[in-house]
């Protein structure tokens, strides 16, 4: 993958995207610990918001028709694997130890981008990988120190882990899926489309066969309603689209190597939202590692652009 003629505002929007996915987690979990949301209604319920809205927009663009090619719905299968395996794996294992699996996506990307997908990453990506997960492990140390992390009898632990591994191949083969959808002419908006109806399509039913209270709904303030919108539109809606443009544009391999950036976000997110700061010397020196790396990462590939970029 070459990313000669990149502007910076590419590598900016890709970069915002995973400010939003590093606030989601913060959100989802207000949502479902203060305002009592069982996961998969609010998974239900923010990714059929979004899917009535992109209807609107798609059927205003007159791009329905782009809904029955196949390309799409191979990628919409890969989302909405991505989302169940995701808020399952919450569920069964603890929370630091499913990030850190999480942390499997950028490299799996890379090596199935070179080797199946014929899209290999940008120059010092295996540099920047190495330097933002040491940052991001060093992040969650005090969390691994922890009994709690290791639960290596209980059975339910190792399920967790299993849908968490699950999960980052999932939105491995999900990333560099989506840029593919170009060649058969499937816009952004068909294809962010096509995944919301089958997250939408899978968590309802696992929803009711789990037996989940939907009346938790009626009893939302207006606060966690407000909440709620912002979470649907700013991050469902907003990192949704951030992430297919950007993958679409720049590749997978670039977009995803500097997913770990989304750890600080959600560090400092989470001290606003849910009064959850970093507490630690290790926390914020992993903090300043993983940002520090990444930025330096984006201002390498904006040095090896040419003076003149096309958007």
């Amino acid at each position: 993958m070459h990313t000669k003629g990149i502007a910076p505002l590419w590598l900016l929007a890709a970069l915002l995207g995973h400010s939003a996915w590093g606030i989601y987690p913060v959100l989802a979990r207000y949502l479902q610990i203060e305002a009592g949301l069982p996961g998969l209604t609010l998974l239900t319920v923010a990714n059929g918001f979004a899917m009535i809205v992109m209807c609107v927009v798609v059927g205003l663009r007159g791009e329905f028709r782009q809904l029955l090619i196949r390309a799409g719905w191979m990628v919409a299968v890969f989302a909405a694997l991505r989302a169940i395996t995701n808020v399952l794996a919450a569920r069964y294992a603890p929370a630091a130890q499913v990030t850190l699996i999480g942390l499997l996506t950028p490299p799996l990307v890379a090596i199935m981008g070179k080797f199946w997908f014929d899209d290999p990453p940008p120059a010092k990506t295996a540099l920047v990988l190495g330097i933002s997960m040491t940052g991001a492990i060093i992040m969650l140390s005090s969390e691994m120190q922890a009994e709690s992390f290791w639960q290596g009898g209980s059975t339910s632990s190792w399920v967790g882990v299993a849908l968490a591994v699950t999960s980052s191949v999932m939105l491995a083969l999900y990333m560099l899926s989506v840029r593919r959808t170009h060649k058969h002419n499937i816009s952004s908006e068909a294809t962010f489309l096509l995944q919301l109806i089958a997250v939408v399509a899978s968590s309802i039913p696992l929803s009711v066969g789990a037996n989940e209270d939907w009346s938790r709904w009626q009893q939302l303030t207006s606060y966690q309603w407000t909440i709620f919108l912002i979470f649907a539109l700013g991050i469902v809606i907003g990192a949704n689209l951030l992430q297919v443009y950007t993958l679409r544009k720049l590749g997978a391999p670039l977009v995803t190597s500097v997913q770990a950036w989304r750890l600080p976000v959600a560090a400092i997110a989470g001290g606003i939202v849910m009064n959850e700061w970093l507490s630690t010397p290790a926390e914020y020196i992993g903090a300043l590692i993983t940002a520090g790396s990444v930025t330096w990462y984006l201002i390498a590939q904006r040095s090896q652009q040419p003076a003149k970029s096309r958007v």
